[in-house]
C-alpha cells in the first residue's frame, strides 16, 4: 500500500527549490506516516509542508485541508478522493492565517518542523498553542539535529493538554539526503490528554 500511495504524489520539487535532500525516495515516508494518523478528522491542518503538502498523502476523505508554508506552491481544489472537500495550500506564515475549525475536528501535520518567528515574535507563541491545543492529533516531523526545530520541541511537548502517543526515529539513508543534517528525524504523534 505505501508504495501505491507513494507513486500516486505528484513529483518532489528537489534541487529547484533549495531542498534537494526532499527529492529522494525515502521522504515521503513522512508524510505517509502522518496522513496514517490524521486519518479519522474531518479537516487537515499543516503547517509546513513546503514543497511536499501532505494533501496528496491523505487517502481518507477529509472536508478540508488546509496547507500553510510561505514556500508552498499555492493550489486550490474542490475535491480529493474523489469527494468534495475544500483544498488550499497558502503561501504564507501560518500567523498570517485565520483558522476557524471547532476543538478536536482537526489533525494537525507539522513535518519538517522548523517555524521561525513573524515580524519579530517568537514562532512558539499563541497563534501556535492554539492550534496545538485544539487539535484532535498533532504529528510533527522534525531533523534532530536542526536546533530550531529540537529547541521548540520540550515547549511543545510541555503543554498541559497534550500526551505523546507515538514516538519514532527515522534515518533517512538515500543518496539525496543520507549525507545531510536532515538524515536523522524523529516523528512525534501526540493526543490530548482525555
Amino acid at each position: 500500500m505505501i508504495q501505491s500511495i507513494l507513486k500516486a504524489v505528484p513529483e518532489l520539487g528537489g534541487a529547484d527549490t533549495g531542498l534537494a535532500h526532499l527529492s529522494g525516495p525515502a521522504a515521503p515516508v513522512r508524510q505517509v506516516i502522518a496522513a496514517h494518523f490524521l486519518r479519522d478528522f474531518a479537516h487537515v491542518v499543516e503547517i509546513g509542508g513546503s514543497v511536499m503538502p501532505i494533501t496528496g498523502f491523505l487517502t481518507h476523505r477529509p472536508q478540508s485541508v488546509l496547507s500553510v508554508d510561505p514556500h508552498t506552491k499555492p493550489f486550490e481544489a474542490e475535491t480529493l478522493n474523489g469527494a468534495p472537500c475544500r483544498v488550499r495550500h497558502l503561501a504564507r506564515k501560518f500567523q498570517e492565517v485565520s483558522f476557524d475549525l471547532a476543538p478536536r475536528s482537526y489533525g494537525l501535520a507539522m513535518i519538517g518542523f522548523s517555524l521561525r518567528g513573524f515580524g519579530g515574535s517568537d514562532p512558539a507563541g499563541a497563534a501556535l498553542f492554539g492550534l496545538l491545543d485544539n487539535a484532535g492529533v498533532v504529528v510533527i516531523d522534525y531533523a534532530l539535529a536542526l536546533e530550531r526545530a529540537s529547541s521548540m520541541i520540550p515547549t511543545i511537548l510541555s503543554r498541559p493538554g497534550l500526551k505523546t502517543e507515538f514516538t519514532v526515529d527515522l534515518t533517512l539513508d538515500d543518496a539525496a539526503i543520507a549525507n545531510s543534517p536532515f538524515a536523522a528525524r524523529r516523528l512525534l504523534v501526540l493526543r490530548p490528554k482525555v
